[in-house]
């Protein structure tokens, strides 16, 4: 209770022993306390931590433990097991020695941003502005940018190192298509994520795996980092 004087009758309201037992007992079993903890801890998803943010990772549909994959290592074709692990240079790195895991689990103010980011794609009609929103939500912040463009630039397309402009330049065999002079400025069937910082593995894990982005089926993912002055 607030005031347990209220409850005392008068004539024992002096009773520094009485009042005093009373008074222990009820800073015991005041739920007052308790009950802004829960709020704070579980109820708020602002404020939420730990068990309380894996709650309402449940309530969305969202993970904290995510599957990232990891880079794959140089090696020579002997050890290749037919998973295509061995890479050459300038496309594998140099194995440390440390045991590795393709389980990450999210710190609180990731994980904050994914339920948030998750949240609103439950309720999103896969527009391209609400797919924006989300992107920056869950990536946004610290100078970051990202957003999605419809179909393929018309600067994304197979190329050399040779060919690498001073802004931009020509992708990869994964993130590039053939060139076709019909399809400039689109393509069907792909969306590419504009971003101007270099996408870590868990980013494009939380953009591809989480689903946290609307992603209409049969549509393929293109990235492209921009240059914004």
């Amino acid at each position: 209770m607030i005031d347990i004087r209220e409850t005392i009758l008068a004539q024992y309201a002096n009773s520094p022993a009485l009042t005093g037992i009373i008074g222990y007992f009820n800073a015991a079993i005041d739920p007052q306390s308790l009950i802004e903890t829960f709020q704070q801890r579980v109820w708020n998803p602002l404020t939420a931590t730990g068990w309380g943010l894996d709650v309402w990772g449940r309530i969305v549909g969202a993970q904290r433990v995510q599957k990232v994959s990891q880079p794959q290592f140089i090696g020579f074709d002997e050890a290749d097991d037919g998973t295509n692990s061995a890479r050459p240079f300038e496309d594998g790195i140099f194995y440390t020695g440390k045991s590795i895991t393709e389980n990450y689990a999210l710190t609180d103010e990731a994980f904050r941003r994914l339920i948030f980011a998750k949240a609103a794609a439950n309720i999103s009609n896969g527009s391209i502005a609400q797919s924006n929103a989300i992107l920056m939500r869950l990536f946004g912040g610290n100078g970051k940018v990202i957003y999605l463009s419809e179909g393929t630039p018309a600067d994304d397309y197979l190329g050399f190192t040779e060919a690498h402009g001073p802004t931009k330049g020509p992708q990869t065999f994964e993130n590039g298509i053939f060139f076709g002079d019909s399809s400039l400025g689109s393509a069907n069937g792909t969306m590419t994520i504009c971003h101007n910082w270099d996408l870590s593995p868990l980013d494009v894990t939380l953009i591809q795996q989480s689903g946290a982005l609307p992603r209409p089926a049969g549509v393929h993912i293109l990235y492209q980092r921009v240059y914004i002055p």
